[in-house]
């Protein structure tokens, strides 16, 4: 089934532990094929608070709608 979400995840790199989900960001595919021409963007990316793990945890990172916490933004 076909979906018009692109999804970008954003990971931490650690060497001594493994990498971390820190956040994702959602596109409308729709919307970045309807673009007339190359564009750049801040976007914001959000998650769940620092400090905390579990199931919410990773439903907030994996799904920024869900999300409580702002991690910064990302030029694309």
């Amino acid at each position: 089934m076909a979906s018009d979400r692109l999804v970008f995840k954003l990971w931490d790199a650690n060497t001594a532990s493994s990498d971390e989900l820190i956040g994702s960001m959602v596109f409308s595919i729709k919307e970045l094929i309807a673009c007339p021409g190359p564009t750049f963007n801040w976007i914001n990316v959000y998650g769940a608070p620092l400090g905390y793990s579990g199931e919410n945890t990773q439903k907030m990172n994996n799904n920024p709608e869900l999300a409580s916490t702002w991690k910064g933004r990302v030029l694309v």
